[in-house]
């Protein structure tokens, strides 16, 4: 029970430290309770196992419930019912709007940990299938490092180690049930002994064969296995997707048609349709950073479209792009991007963080002076790598308290020369808006006294997470109604309904806005110091334009943000476990007033390396050091396992029969082997005759051996016969030194 609870254990840890959803903690406590099930139901002799399986199965089942439920989430069962009914109809039920999909994907990984404890259990105490037992915990364990690689790198060898002695404990469980039907008996305390020495010497054999891997730099996974990986998960994602939501009827494709991102029309709908897998991976002085790739300005209460992509203007690689402004405090940070999968989008449009002012590769410019989107002027494939510079605002609160709304004071705007090009494309909103949401704008921004703060107010009411959830399955938009009155009314949906409901009320108060979809700043891996964005990541935000600045970002949904909003501070380095609540991009330069650091030579210097990454840049060192680590662990094993079968084969003899059977297999190494119709004198003659200059110490030895087994008590060596075996045995030893040299050069 122990190896299996400390294979479990890594597992559930490993598991919580990937940080799936909020509240994973129960799984310390539905894990042990599916153990303990488990090991009660294989040990049951009187009721059919199918019936007890079906008994556990809803045993864990409500566990799961009460867990999820009362002690991570805190609201009745009935509502996490009515959620799981709600997302087994395609989307709609009340649960909806109070508990997240988030909710019961947590249901789902506590009933998985208890399961996991119980066929861990049943396999060990009944089934007697320790590989089955390793084989779901690996997969299990895989899985989720391909998730996540935050978990502690402990975590994996510790399971791995509990489930090999799992396996050997069990193995010799085995044998002695054969022995028993065959009525051989062992004795317990040797049996205790033997399992103790076994346990101990794997247990140090796992160790020592750890311990040199800490001081092996992180590989790199080579391009077909990672390759490999990204197919196996943007298949699995796909199944996935089609298993839940499953196919959309045709008489309620209109409304519940799935979101896509990166189309010519971001239609906000029901549910989301996401890209599967890895998208792309960066990193650079920009990381962690939100990666914009085109902006939204046309609102018809459904959908966003572009009215701003029909000017396109080229530039060459390298060549510098045109900015939203000449004014303002910026610094420019650097993203080097590679590109794991290519989003199905109208364009080639390329991901940078917000306001790129250069790329490594030819790229087409939308927008006739504010620019809207980028794409490359060639098709995008997957691998494809290219840098993009970007010039991030450096404002804090008091620059823009200083600008108030449009509608209040024009005259502070119109010394922008951007103003009626915001004035006509950036003010936009359908006929049909309720005059409720106006009401609802100003009463949300009731007492801020500029436009900053007004923002900031909005901000602050749509991600309050008291009374909005996020949600990527939702009831379907009623046609007659618009996104943001729905919103208001189900308090519940996904990044493009926070977006489009902040837009519409930034408008409404006279402030120039636009919907941007792109990524939020993924998940660091560690490993290999880049950040990983997985079509998961697809996101939806909010840029707002003031004089002076230009676009800034605002996130107004629930459970995302850009970090220390304006406060032009650089985040700390992605050396902690970047969590869903992201950080805006960040970088290491300083700031400075109108300028900003430009790269040498228009292209990025890598990041200094430490002296052992510059020992391990080529491969050969790398390899002789594993060689050599390699050979060392098994001369050190091979050691090991050749000093304890020695104290075997010498326990529980005599001094005289030690000695002497020492000498028969030493000698059996050189070639001399006794034989099976030998006697002692005989084999002793034979040894003569092969070393000479040791016959008499041989002879006197074999006259010892032969008194000791047969002769009459009488006779048997004394105490000064026995101290005489101190002097025999070292010319023994040099004769036996030479036999090998004789025979082996």
């Amino acid at each position: 029970m122990c190896l299996v609870a400390i294979a479990l254990y890594a597992l559930v840890l490993a598991m919580i430290s990937a940080d799936w959803v909020a509240g994973t903690w129960i799984l310390l406590w539905s894990a042990p309770l599916g153990l303990l099930a488990g090991f009660l139901v294989a040990k049951s002799r009187s009721l059919p196992q199918p019936l007890l399986h079906l008994a556990a199965f809803f045993s864990g089942y409500w566990l799961a419930f009460a867990l999820t439920a009362g002690a991570a989430l805190h609201t009745p069962w009935t509502l996490l019912l009515a959620d799981l009914r709600a997302l087994l109809s395609s989307g709609t039920g009340p649960g909806l709007a109070v508990v997240s999909s988030e909710h019961i994907f947590l249901l789902y990984l506590c009933f998985l940990s208890f399961f996991l404890g119980y066929l861990g259990s049943w396999l060990t105490y009944r089934a007697r299938l320790p590989w089955l037992v390793a084989l779901t915990y690996c997969s299990i364990m895989l899985v989720n490092l391909q998730y996540s690689r935050q978990a502690s790198p402990l975590l994996l060898p510790l399971m791995l180690g509990a489930l090999l002695l799992l396996i050997g404990r069990l193995h010799l469980a085995t044998l002695l049930d054969d022995w028993h039907s065959l009525g051989l008996f062992a004795d317990h305390s040797w049996l205790r002994s033997l399992l103790g020495r076994n346990l101990a010497l794997t247990s140090l054999l796992v160790l020592l064969s750890l311990l040199p891997s800490l001081l092996l730099p992180p590989l790199i996974q080579p391009n077909w296995g990672s390759q490999l990986w990204q197919n196996l998960d943007a298949l699995a994602g796909t199944l996935l997707h089609q298993r839940l939501f499953g196919p959309v009827p045709s008489g309620q494709l209109s409304s519940q048609e799935a979101t896509v991102f990166f189309g010519e029309r971001l239609t906000v709908s029901g549910s989301v349709l996401l890209p599967a897998g890895s998208v792309l991976e960066y990193s650079g002085s920009a990381a962690p950073a939100y990666l914009e790739a085109v902006t939204y300005n046309q609102f018809d209460g459904h959908s966003w479209t572009s009215t701003t992509q029909s000017q396109a203007r080229h530039y060459a690689a390298e060549q510098p792009l045109p900015a939203d402004t000449a004014d303002g405090h910026y610094r420019q940070v650097v993203a080097y991007i590679r590109l794991l999968q290519v989003p199905q989008s109208a364009r080639s449009y390329l991901f940078a963080p917000p306001q790129p002012v250069r790329f490594s590769v030819p790229v087409t410019i939308y927008g006739e002076r504010l620019p809207s989107a980028w794409a490359q002027q060639g098709s995008l494939r997957p691998g494809e790598r290219y840098t993009a510079v970007a010039r991030v605002p450096v404002v804090d609160a008091s620059s823009l308290a200083r600008v108030p709304l449009l509608s209040v004071d024009p005259h502070f705007w119109q010394s922008d020369p951007a103003l009626p090009i915001l004035e006509r494309d950036y003010l936009q909103l359908p006929a049909s808006l309720p005059h409720s949401l106006m009401q609802t704008a100003l009463a949300w921004t009731q007492g801020a006294h500029n436009a900053f703060e007004a923002m900031q107010l909005l901000v602050s009411h749509l991600s309050d997470p008291r009374q909005f959830s996020y949600s990527i399955s939702n009831p379907p938009i009623p046609s007659h109604v618009d996104v943001v009155s729905w919103l208001l009314q189900t308090h519940s949906g996904y990044c493009t309904y926070y977006a489009s409901a902040m837009v519409v009320m930034a408008r409404l108060l006279g402030m120039p806005a636009r919907m941007v979809v792109g990524f939020s700043q993924g998940h660091y891996d560690a490993g290999r110091q880049v950040w990983v964005v997985n079509g998961s990541d697809a996101h939806s935000w909010v840029q707002v334009y003031f004089p002076g600045h230009g676009w800034i970002d605002f996130d107004p949904t629930p459970g995302f943000a850009l970090g220390p909003a304006f406060s032009g501070t650089p985040l700390p380095s992605p050396s902690s476990s970047p969590s869903n609540n992201g950080a805006t991009p960040a970088g290491g330069q300083s700031d400075q007033p109108g300028t900003a650091a430009t790269p040498a030579a228009h292209h990025t210097t890598p990041a200094p390396r430490s002296p052992l990454q510059t020992v391990f840049s080529s491969p050969w060192p790398l390899l002789a050091l594993v060689i050599l680590t390699g050979l060392g662990l098994l001369v050190l094993v091979l050691a090991t396992v050749a000093a304890l079968w020695w104290r075997r084969l010498d326990r529980q003899t005599s001094p005289v029969a030690r000695l002497f059977w020492r000498l028969c297999r030493l000698a059996s190494l050189a070639g001399l082997r006794p034989r099976s119709w030998q006697t002692p004198y005989e084999y002793s003659a034979r040894l003569s005759q092969a070393m000479p200059e040791v016959a008499s110490p041989l002879r006197r030895l074999t006259e010892l051996f032969v008194r000791e087994r047969w002769a009459p008590p009488y006779e048997l060596p004394g105490s000064s016969e026995k101290a005489e075996l101190e002097r025999l045995w070292p010319p023994l030893r040099r004769g036996l030194l030479r036999l090998w040299l004789r025979r082996f050069i």
